[in-house]
């Protein structure tokens, strides 16, 4: 998630004053394209690549990953990101959360105020400064708060009910930021500041780009790795004391040369069987993957990229894949293109002790065979088995044993949750149907 604190250096830490959690937009989904990797909330463009974070926001206060393709057009999001040149929003973190219900819904959404009307109080609300498209209109005459200028094509911010079916917004707080998204922060005397995220406008010439709405002058900076469009940075430096939205630069590491491809349709959890570092293949419960070099290879825990020649066998993965892309350049058949390889940490999934205890296996993949009689299936080269406290889930939708049974089909995809009985056999605590089927 995208977030802005401020706070008192104290050297090797900062005692932090404030926090915000910065929500791009947070409403109901219009359209998902999961080819082009984009998704449109209140009229907003969101980019997704493969270092974009889905989650879901489970009944039980748990959180699940999800593929981009688990998105569909009404499902109720919350969307962290940075704002591109282009005005749309690469998204850092999107979580669906548990629907909102009928009726007008409760929705923040950051964006553009075009066809501004002062005297009605009311705009449309822009993708871009350009106002090229416009989606939802605002109504903010009722407003308990207005801050800032309202100004045409000016940043704002908003939050309210929206009305699906009259494509408005009834607002309850909004604030106009001019021209730019952080235009009325005061970072006053600040000795440093710090950023992360994708960076965008580059301009070698100038030596600057922007991050997280902000410009970094790094003409100063020692620079390491190689700066270029999307590529992920960490930024050490100074912030400007008269433009609240410049940061010199000391310090820019690029972390992720780029940011991949966010189209994935397909998730699996599991350890490697096999891997190839030359061809760049692995194999995970039977499935093999091909990678290239805009696969995002990384570790969880310290975040952190890796070559591909790092992952070992019996290395514990989460892949994220595009079964479209079964064929890979040389024309080799496989079951799909490898987006992202996340290498998991001792206690992420794999069999270890973690705070559930010893022996927890968190499994993903399409089921490949299936028992609904004796209610059992396998996963991944695992059987998975379950007792009267397994908990079923679908979505959002708590399911009964007798509907998860009479609905799952081979081929859909489903997490598992549970422990490690030994002899690829595992005691589902939970298991969550994810993939088509319901």
């Amino acid at each position: 998630m995208v977030i802005y604190a401020q706070g008192i250096d104290n050297g090797g830490s900062v005692k932090v004053d404030s926090a915000d959690i910065q929500i791009e937009v947070k409403g109901p989904i219009a359209s998902v394209d999961v080819p082009n990797a984009t998704l449109v909330v209140l009229g907003q463009s969101i980019k997704v690549d493969a270092l974009t974070r889905i989650y879901e926001e489970n009944a039980d206060g748990t959180y699940t990953t999800l593929a981009l393709s688990d998105l569909t057009g009404g499902d109720y999001v919350e969307v962290s990101g940075t704002r591109q040149a282009d005005g749309s929003v690469l998204a850092t973190y999107i979580q669906r959360k548990a629907s909102a219900g009928a009726g007008p819904v409760s929705v923040e959404v950051r964006g553009y105020a075009c066809n501004l009307d002062t005297a009605a109080q009311t705009f449309d609300l822009g993708a871009d400064a350009q106002c090229s498209a416009t989606g939802p209109s605002v109504d903010y005459s009722g407003a308990q708060k207005v801050r800032g200028t309202p100004t045409e094509a000016g940043f704002v911010e908003v939050k309210g009910a929206y009305d699906s079916a009259a494509n408005t917004i009834t607002a309850s707080k909004v604030e106009f930021k001019g021209q730019g998204e952080h235009a009325n922060v005061d970072h006053g005397k600040g000795e440093r500041a710090e950023l992360y995220g994708p960076v965008t406008n580059l301009d070698p010439a100038n030596q600057t780009f922007d991050l997280a709405g902000f410009t970094v002058d790094y003409s100063q900076a020692t620079v390491v790795g190689s700066l270029a469009e999307g590529a992920y940075a960490e930024v050490k430096g100074t912030p400007d004391p008269s433009d609240p939205t410049l940061v010199h630069a000391t310090r820019v590491e690029v972390k992720y040369a780029h940011g991949g491809d966010g189209s994935s349709n397909g998730e699996v959890k599991g350890p490697v069987q096999n891997v190839d570092a030359q061809a760049m293949t692995l194999t995970v419960g039977g499935m093999t993957f091909w990678a290239d070099q805009n696969t995002i290879v990384k570790q969880s825990d310290p975040d952190q990229p890796l070559n591909f020649s790092d992952i070992q066998p019996g290395a514990w993965v989460e892949v994220k894949y595009d079964s479209t892309k079964a064929t890979d350049p040389s024309g080799n058949a496989y079951d799909g293109y490898a987006t992202r390889i996340e290498v998991k940490g001792a206690g992420e999934g794999h069999s270890g002790s973690d705070d559930r205890g010893a022996g927890w296996l968190d499994l993903e993949g399409p089921v490949q065979s299936l028992d609904p009689a004796n209610q059992t299936l396998q996963l991944l080269g695992y059987t998975v088995k379950v007792d009267a406290n397994t908990y079923y889930e679908a979505h959002d939708t708590v399911l009964t044993a007798d509907q998860f049974w009479g609905t799952v089909q081979v081929g859909d995809r489903v997490e598992v949750k549970g422990t490690d009985q030994g002899s690829y056999t595992v005691l589902a605590s939970k298991v969550e149907l994810k993939g088509a089927g319901y």
